[in-house]
């Protein structure tokens, strides 16, 4: 699409929903390499070819460290040259990595299929490249356009495991799935980011949200948020502080949990009398009111504080997952998969809502890409950690207790990671 074009629709709308949509596509089509995905097809796999649960959740830590590596390289990219390029290249290397994984006729090449597609996938289409895409075209609207652009993974997760669960049902098994989702890697994602992503609002002669924004003034309960270029950190200057390494240890703790729960939530519930069929609708409505607490917790910031909001819904996190033990029934694990999402998925948001406006927008991308290097370990960590719990224990209750501690040490983490000063340079 020509520059020309893309002005004639800026004077209709803010183009900027044009590329946010574009990076929630590519985070949505991400989702097949997800824990909640490979967790929802995890005993198709094992029983096919006889590798253990400790064997696959080794593949999940080896492909979120891959993308932990790559995090920061997208993060900067994007900070200095926009996401079209990099989408465009990272749809196609996460085909080839379900293409692989669907072929792979040993684990080694199970393994070197996922880490391409997780690399891909988390590292460039998602997390932290995703985020900023969002904070350098909004301002007042960071909130929801944050909270969009977050919910996209779990919701293609919902999603991917509905989908995988009928073709399974009708006759497919693992390895076409990954297949096809190769082929919808390409044809989804890699026209529409050519096509439609631009580097930034300036480069359209435009200023995040499009233009002034009287909102932005505090209204009622809505809170003020500045006018101004917000201060331009470095990723040195703010590694220098506390604040950013409280945060990072708040987010790797909480993300470690999250990955544990999605892994193990259709695995659990087969264990507590819950048919297959039932348990990955529970998983899916876990990642749909996940997705959908993105975007409420991203729009309350817009009223109350982030730091206290992620405080308040890591407390409620680790209630739920208490509660969680107690299921042994298919309403109630529908019931409690509802409230779970809604309240331990808001992490994503309002973690990068912190982030913005404790460090502006300038250097985003590369602050994000590092604490997503970090996250993405504890996600992959996660899952090993519960497998080898439960390799010894043969108790959910240990893996759930665990994390529940874990919500609470995320929580105590955002309570001391206060605003920073600005830095004397």
């Amino acid at each position: 699409m020509s520059d020309r074009l893309v002005a004639r629709l800026g004077a209709r709308f803010y183009y900027g929903w044009v590329v946010l949509a574009v990076a929630a596509l590519g985070g949505f089509i991400s989702a097949g390499s997800s824990q909640m995905y490979i967790g929802s097809v995890l005993l198709a796999i094992t029983q096919d070819t006889g590798w253990t649960h400790t064997a696959i959740s080794g593949a999940l830590l080896a492909g979120t460290l891959v993308g932990g590596l790559i995090s920061p390289l997208a993060g900067a990219w994007v900070d200095r040259h926009g996401p079209r390029a990099l989408m465009s290249l990272a749809a196609l290397a996460m085909a080839g990595g379900f293409a692989l994984m669907g072929w792979s006729p040993s684990l080694l090449v199970f393994y070197l299929g996922y880490m391409l597609a997780r690399g891909a996938a988390q590292g460039a289409l998602g997390g932290a490249a995703q985020r900023a895409i969002a904070v350098h075209w909004f301002l007042h609207y960071r909130g929801r356009a944050l909270g969009i652009a977050s919910m996209s993974v779990p919701l293609g997760g919902a999603a991917m495991a509905f989908a995988g669960a009928y073709a399974q049902r009708h006759g497919w098994d693992w390895r076409e799935i990954f297949v096809a989702m190769a082929a919808l890697s390409v044809l989804a994602v890699v026209p529409p980011a050519l096509v439609l992503l631009r580097r930034s609002p300036e480069a359209l002669g435009l200023v995040p949200d499009g233009g002034p924004v009287a909102a932005r003034v505090a209204t009622g309960w809505r809170r003020a948020r500045p006018i101004g270029n917000e201060y331009p950190w470095t990723l040195p200057q703010a590694l220098r502080t506390w604040t950013l390494r409280l945060l990072m240890a708040a987010a790797v703790t909480a993300i470690a949990a999250n990955g544990t729960v999605v892994f193990y939530h259709v695995t659990y519930l087969a264990s507590r009398g819950v048919s297959q069929v039932q348990a990955v609708t529970a998983v899916s409505v876990l990642a749909l009111t996940g997705a959908l607490a993105n975007v409420v917790w991203g729009y309350l910031s817009e009223f109350f504080s982030e730091r206290r909001l992620a405080i308040v819904s890591q407390l409620l996190a680790a209630g739920g997952i208490l509660l969680m033990l107690g299921v042994d029934t298919a309403i109630g694990a529908l019931v409690l998969s509802a409230v779970l999402g809604l309240l331990v998925r808001g992490e994503g948001s309002l973690t990068g809502l912190i982030l913005s406006n404790y460090f502006g927008r300038f250097a985003f991308g590369r602050i994000a890409g590092l604490m997503a290097s970090f996250q993405l370990v504890g996600l992959g960590l996660g899952p090993v950690i519960a497998s080898a719990v439960y390799d010894v224990s043969h108790s959910y209750a240990a893996i759930y207790g665990l994390v529940a501690a874990g919500y609470v040490g995320s929580a105590g983490l955002y309570m001391l990671a206060r605003p920073p000063s600005p830095p004397a340079d």
